[in-house]
């Protein structure tokens, strides 16, 4: 069954890059978009395989809630 979500998570995101980088007309926003597509993919990928690995809003917390209580 994961083998089946995994490839759902793969192919939705080709699918993505894909049509984002035939519409896209500049190169530098064809590879961010592409690349943040991939990054997403993968962190899926993961979270589906480890769900105690930390989600993004934790990793947002880590980074800036330091500079949070700083400017307190």
């Amino acid at each position: 069954m994961k083998l089946a979500s995994v490839l759902g998570i793969l192919i939705l995101a080709a699918t993505i890059i894909y049509v984002e980088w035939n519409y896209s007309k500049e190169k530098r926003a064809k590879w961010l978009s592409a690349g943040f597509t991939s990054v997403s993919a993968l962190i899926g990928i993961v979270l589906l395989f480890d769900s105690n690995f930390p989600g993004p809003s934790a990793v947002v917390k880590l980074l800036f809630g330091r500079v949070d209580q700083m400017m307190k």
